[in-house]
């Protein structure tokens, strides 16, 4: 998608944080943006700090749990813009503790939001891109965690991964009806944030390498160098395993 311009795009968690960020990056290509996000008061704050610089933006709270709430955000961005041309699913939690020691609701409560929010995100939002005929794009916004598992993420680390394979049936799937719809995951590294405020890479980063992964169609999107030694290592320890296969 070479042009952002008069785009039409929904934007989840995007009161803060990376969300916030790819929000100031679309609208400032020219495309309008549907902000969605848990914390109504942040979200009115941050969508009257872009319209102050006369960007196109409109709010909307949004649970992303809530299948519902965010079919009815799909449709909220079609009544406004008149269409919806990219997804950028976003929104995300996350706790911390030993896999065995953390409790069910710890573990339901990140995938209901990292997993979960994802796949009603891919429900609501894919068919109304679909239905511009137009050329559209879906970003969904995982982690290194989808790629380099870390101790006491356990719940995080699975919905991660989730959301990769998801994007990658995704992309597959769009392709076999022939659609002109592209699907990148995205990988950040520690990110500063509300979630991680030590983080090392700045959110304007990711929102950077977001929209150039829009306009060029990239599947996988890393964002900064982080782990990467220990991700090598992962994928080639997977790899190997092939070796070790007994066949009889």
């Amino acid at each position: 998608m070479k042009k952002l311009e008069g785009r039409a795009a929904v934007v989840t968690g995007a009161a803060s944080g990376i969300g916030l960020a790819v929000a100031e990056a679309l609208t400032a290509e020219g495309a309008a943006v549907l902000m969605t996000d848990l914390d109504a008061d942040a979200l009115g704050r941050a969508a009257a700090s872009l319209r102050a610089d006369r960007r196109r933006v409109e709010a909307l709270p949004l649970d992303v749990t809530d299948a519902a709430a965010v079919a009815a955000a799909a449709d909220a961005a079609v009544t406004r813009f008149g269409g919806l041309h990219i997804a950028v699913n976003n929104a995300g939690i996350v706790n911390r503790g030993l896999a065995w020691e953390l409790s069910l609701d710890d573990w339901q409560r990140v995938l209901a939001v990292d997993l979960w929010g994802v796949i009603h995100g891919v429900a609501a939002f894919v068919p109304r891109i679909l239905a511009t005929g137009e050329e559209g794009h879906v970003v969904n916004v995982a982690s290194m965690a989808a790629v380099n598992p870390v101790e006491r993420l356990g719940p995080y680390t699975v919905a991660k991964h989730g959301v990769l394979g998801l994007s990658d049936v995704l992309r597959a799937d769009l392709f076999a009806v022939g659609a002109p719809v592209g699907v990148s995951v995205v990988m950040p590294g520690a990110t500063r944030t509300g979630m991680n405020p030590q983080g090392t890479v700045e959110p304007g980063a990711v929102a950077a390498n977001i929209v150039d992964a829009i306009r060029r169609d990239r599947p996988y999107v890393f964002t900064d160098g982080h782990s990467t030694g220990s991700v090598r290592r992962r994928l080639e320890a997977i790899l190997s395993a092939r070796d070790q296969v007994i066949t009889s």
